[in-house]
C-alpha cells in the first residue's frame, strides 16, 4: 500500500507560538504546537503516531501517511528570521520592511497575492544560489 501524501500547514500566531495542522479527511484529528516549528512539528508527528497506533488498536487499520510540511508566509518569516533579514527580504521582495516585520510578529497577516510574492521571490533566491556556486 502506497503513502498518502498529506501537507501539513505550519502557522505561527501572534504570539509566538507555532501550530502545525493538516486538512485531510483522516479517522481520527490531531495537531502540534511548539515554541519553535521544530517543535510543533515534532508533536505534530508525535500525535499522529499516537493517533494512528490508537485507531490500529480500536479497528485493526493501519493509516500510512507521509507528511510534506509547508509554512505559512508569518511562519516562515519568523522560523528564518535569524537567517533571512528584513532588510534583504525587502530588497528581494519589493515588499516594505515595516510591513515585513508586522508579518513576523503576526500583527498583519499578507494577503494571498502577498504571500505568493514572497513565494516566488524566495524559491528564485534559493535557484540562484543553487546555481551560483561552482
Amino acid at each position: 500500500m502506497e503513502k498518502k501524501h498529506i501537507t501539513a500547514h505550519i502557522e505561527c500566531g501572534s504570539d509566538g507560538w507555532y501550530s502545525v495542522y493538516h486538512n485531510e479527511d483522516l479517522p481520527f484529528g490531531f495537531f502540534g504546537e511548539g515554541k519553535t516549528a521544530d517543535e510543533a512539528k515534532e508533536d505534530f508527528l508525535s500525535t499522529f503516531e499516537a493517533m494512528r497506533l490508537d485507531h490500529i488498536e480500536e479497528t485493526g487499520e493501519n493509516v500510512e501517511v507521509e507528511f510534506d510540511f509547508v509554512y505559512d508566509a508569518s511562519a516562515f518569516l519568523q522560523h528564518y528570521k535569524g537567517l533571512l533579514t528584513l532588510a534583504g527580504l525587502s530588497r528581494m521582495t519589493g515588499i516594505n520592511k515595516v510591513q515585513l516585520s508586522q508579518y513576523v510578529t503576526g500583527r498583519r497577516h499578507p494577503s494571498a497575492k502577498t504571500q505568493e510574492r514572497i513565494k516566488v521571490s524566495v524559491q528564485q533566491f534559493a535557484q540562484e544560489l543553487g546555481h551560483a556556486m561552482a
